[in-house]
């Protein structure tokens, strides 16, 4: 049960790191972020810089994740687990945050995000996460 355990946890976090060296720069589809004249490669650099100073930490929240789902998944959950593990997720979320803080990231906007989403007001969408072309 253990090595399966294992096997799934490596599985997924290749999925997720597979699926983000594809996504790449994909700002032509960012809504709006594709023709920032101001994006800066040092802006660029410093995301790549946190990807590999917080690998470790989103490695192990996800192996988090995946026990509690586990948990969940059980005839009779053990809620104390649940609730350790919950909590063990937001200290890691708590720690990937402040080292993004640190690094010249925005923190209320993450990777893929932009601006307001079309819709209710009628504009256009907002400006793009990736520089500082926009920002509100």
């Amino acid at each position: 049960m253990k090595k399966m355990s294992v096997v799934v946890a490596a599985l997924s976090l290749t999925a997720v790191l597979f699926s983000s060296a594809i996504a790449g720069n994909r700002n032509g589809m960012a809504g709006g972020c594709g023709n920032c004249p101001q994006q800066s490669e040092a802006f660029a650099e410093a995301g790549k810089k946190f990807q590999a100073d917080t690998i470790d930490l989103r490695q192990e929240m996800m192996t988090k994740r995946f026990e509690m789902q586990r948990e969940n998944l059980k005839a009779t959950p053990d809620e104390a687990k649940i609730t350790a593990l919950r909590l063990e997720i937001k200290a890691l979320q708590a720690k990937i945050l402040d080292i993004r803080s640190m690094s010249g990231l925005p923190t209320d906007k993450f990777d893929g995000e932009c601006g307001p989403k079309m819709g209710g007001s009628g504009k256009g969408m907002g400006g793009c996460n990736r520089g500082p072309c926009g920002q509100k």
